[in-house]
């Protein structure tokens, strides 16, 4: 069965406010008519008893007999004063009607005594002729004229005043209690409509908006609670400002970087089909497919920038345990025959395992860059180490240390930037898109790497990473 549910703030409040409230306003009603109810018993059953007692004074002996003389003026002044009907009976001290209705019913037997007045007194409810009556029993002991024991007055009186008394009491507080419930819902549905009315302002100005608009949003909320709502917004709107501007600038220098080596493939076609010698054929052949390993070696890389810069820490990192040593002899492997090219000396110092929580995948991308960019700018018969250890804290480090030409420390943040290539050595075929992968990827596993002078005066790049 499906609940019901609305869907605006109003109907939330009606349900959540108004409707405890409605519920406790009709328990409320119910309690006030009984308590009412209550209060005009007890006030009329007062003056019950003093029509008992009025009566009871009028008991006399006359001749040996119990004889009672009821005023009938203070009875007809009961009955003018309450608007009820008045009936009595009095027995003599041997259970005899001497006066009044021979049919007004007898107390019920274990009624209890009333603990309100101090005296032989009990209070029933009874019907007498069709209409529902109150009664109060009075025992009045007599001792006189060799008349011993105990006579019984009983007077009861319809109920008609007291409903009325009880009704209105009940109508005043059904009225004030119902006017608080509207007022505080009136109140509540007020103050929602302020609360709200900067939300619908906001509302506005965001249908507004266009579509490329990332200007921050003003304070249009102006309580604490929701200040943080637009201040986390505008956080927002600054991180994808960023990301849309980072992506704009990466567009547009993949698209400068991309469209040299296409042209370059063009002249070397047209050099080609220019010429009727065969070997010119052939050598431009050759350039060209020179030409497209640097391009698909480019677009690779290129590829990998693009993905790592689009990662957002918050949507979860896909890490696990990985054994760096392993990685980083793999990488040794792969880059062996790029090593003999240049007669370089490739080789592992450290640890022979290290664990650490990574991806194994942009881990091993990081190490080939490192490696790559070593023996790249490592002029022949130089010495290239990639080395794994581990210091007194359990910190893993990753290095790579070669003998080339190195970075000045004023060009450290230039090198890490995509496109940008260092004019350090006579190596002009990359694209400048290593080291700033690297940086990408120690961003993603939140460290950095460090770019550092090497003992023999090349590169040393360091970077820490988590231990497992």
């Amino acid at each position: 069965m499906r609940t019901f549910k609305p869907k605006s703030l109003f109907g939330q409040l009606l349900l959540f406010l108004g409707l405890p409230l409605f519920i406790l306003w009709g328990f409320s009603a119910v309690s006030s008519y009984l308590s009412a109810m209550n209060a005009a018993t007890q006030a009329y059953d007062r003056t019950l008893l003093a029509s008992t007692r009025t009566v009871a004074e009028q008991l006399v002996v006359h001749d040996g007999k119990l004889a009672v003389d009821v005023p009938w003026v203070v009875l007809d002044s009961f009955e003018r004063n309450m608007n009820d009907r008045l009936y009595y009976k009095v027995t003599d001290t041997q259970g005899k009607v001497i006066s009044g209705y021979d049919d007004l019913p007898d107390m019920p037997a274990n009624t209890p005594g009333t603990e309100l007045y101090p005296a032989l007194a009990w209070f029933y409810n009874a019907t007498y002729q069709g209409q529902s009556i109150r009664v109060a029993r009075l025992l009045q002991p007599v001792n006189e004229g060799g008349v011993n024991g105990m006579a019984q007055i009983i007077v009861a009186e319809t109920i008609q005043s007291r409903r009325y008394l009880a009704v209105r009491l009940l109508i005043s507080s059904t009225l004030t209690q119902g006017g608080l419930v509207l007022l505080t819902l009136t109140l509540a549905y007020l103050l929602l409509r302020r609360v709200l009315k900067p939300m619908r302002q906001l509302s506005v100005l965001m249908v507004r908006r266009g579509s490329g608009d990332l200007t921050p949003l003003p304070d249009l909320l102006p309580w604490s609670e929701t200040r943080l709502l637009i201040v986390s917004f505008n956080r927002y709107i600054d991180r994808l400002r960023s990301v849309l501007a980072r992506q704009a600038r990466f567009s547009a220098d993949a698209s400068h970087q991309l469209r040299t080596p296409l042209t370059v493939l063009k002249t070397q076609a047209s050099v080609a089909l220019s010429s009727p010698d065969p070997m010119q054929w052939r050598e431009s052949l050759l350039a060209m497919q020179t030409t497209l390993d640097n391009t698909i070696h480019l677009t690779e890389r290129l590829l990998q920038l693009s993905r790592l810069s689009r990662l957002d820490q918050t949507e979860g990192q896909a890490i696990e345990a990985v054994d760096l040593v392993k990685i980083a002899q793999a990488c040794c492997f792969s880059s062996m025959a790029q090593a003999r090219s240049k007669n370089i000396d490739l080789g592992y110092e450290g640890l022979p395992v290290a664990w650490i929580t990574g991806e194994p995948v942009l881990l091993g991308e990081m190490c080939m860059n490192l490696l790559d960019n070593a023996l790249k700018y490592t002029p022949e018969n130089g010495i290239v180490t990639i080395r794994v250890s581990c210091d007194e804290a359990q910190i893993v480090w990753l290095e790579i240390e070669d003998n080339g030409p190195g970075i000045e420390s004023g060009q450290v943040r230039h090198a890490l930037m995509p496109f940008h290539r260092l004019d350090n050595s006579a190596e002009q075929s990359g694209a400048g898109i290593g080291l700033a992968l690297v940086s990408d990827i120690a961003r993603y596993h939140r460290t950095r790497p460090e770019l550092l002078r090497s003992p023999s005066g090349g590169l040393l790049v360091r970077v820490k990473l988590s231990g497992g």
